[in-house]
């Protein structure tokens, strides 16, 4: 088996490629959104300490929802693809980020907050040159908590049509070839320790001092806006050319071949370029309405189903 997934991965590894490139672009943008969001929510509740409770409430709530009942609560609202992966993973994401930062600022000791005080700092000053410095390995620890975390559910947004490396575990488990969805959960994992790693380097200048240090933590702290910025417009504001046809399939063998024939058709005998995105989960319910909102152009359906869910027919289909 092993042995299988090598192969697969080095005679595939273009496809594999771009999958995990899809991978990092959504977790990027979620887990940099619940930085930011999460870390500033966690502050107010330290400051507001009567908004601490309920604030973690919602959040704990939010967070016990089931991965698919979230991302098909979230579809109807901003329709499918990265977008809705991303606000999914944004919302599991804040609890670890809220509740790092939180404590990690309700633990800083009252007499070091009162010696600032005494010495004449500002409110302001005490919370970015004192608290929050002092707080920053608990914080640091959670992000490195939600960032593995974010990574492997990541996986689970091709369910939805959004990109990444659950595309490639879906579509092994729906075409019953295990190499190809060891191999998607193997570059997942990978990746998620890569990743892991890289913070915890981080996390150790972040830790340092001295003017070197605190202009290297915000060279840091403007590439992760920079990285946001972008990210956020890229996945909100995709390109849409008009020369691009954007085709769907359903998560079935049968679907899979007819998208990459009628990929092929059309890019042979027209001047057009197929995105092709193989494997919708949910099928007719969920590639129907992108069609109608514009995300998707084209898709192979069976006259039956189009007759009674798409044009929501109660008779039987005849000629």
């Amino acid at each position: 088996m092993l042995k299988n997934v090598w192969i697969l991965l080095t005679t595939k590894w273009d496809f594999f490629g771009k999958l995990l490139l899809e991978h990092i672009e959504i977790s990027i943008a979620a887990i940099l959104i619940a930085i930011v969001f999460g870390g500033l929510v966690g502050i107010l509740i330290s400051e507001y300490q009567k908004s601490a409770k309920p604030t973690l409430g919602v959040i704990n709530f939010l967070y016990t929802i089931p991965s698919i009942s979230m991302l098909g609560f979230l579809i109807p609202f901003s329709g499918i693809g990265n977008a809705t992966a991303v606000i999914a993973l944004t919302i599991y994401a804040l609890l670890p980020m809220v509740r790092n930062t939180y404590t990690g600022m309700t633990n800083v000791d009252p007499a070091i907050l009162e010696a600032a005080k005494g010495m004449g700092s500002t409110k302001k000053q005490v919370l970015f040159r004192v608290q929050l410095p002092l707080a920053m390995p608990v914080i640091l620890s959670g992000i490195r908590n939600m960032v593995t975390m974010t990574i492997a559910l990541a996986g689970i947004a091709s369910f939805i049509g959004a990109g990444g490396l659950g595309v490639a575990i879906y579509r092994g488990i729906t075409t019953n070839n295990a190499a190809m969805t060891i191999a998607g959960s193997l570059l997942i994992a990978v990746l998620a320790l890569v990743v892991d790693f890289l913070l915890g380097f981080v996390e150790k200048r972040m830790n340092l001092h001295g003017k070197k240090a605190k202009k290297q933590n915000r060279i840091i702290a403007v590439t992760a806006v920079a990285l946001i910025v972008c990210l956020i417009a890229g996945i909100a504001f995709p390109h849409r050319s008009n020369k691009v046809i954007h085709l769907a399939t359903k998560p079935m063998t049968e679907q899979y071949i007819l998208g990459e024939m009628l990929k092929t058709v059309i890019e042979q005998d027209t001047g057009l370029t197929v995105d092709l995105t193989q494997g919708v989960g949910g099928g007719t319910s969920n590639i129907e309405p992108a069609m109608e909102s514009g995300e998707f152009d084209l898709y192979p359906e069976y006259t039956g189903t189009g007759w009674n869910m798409v044009l929501k027919r109660d008779s039987l289909y005849s000629e």
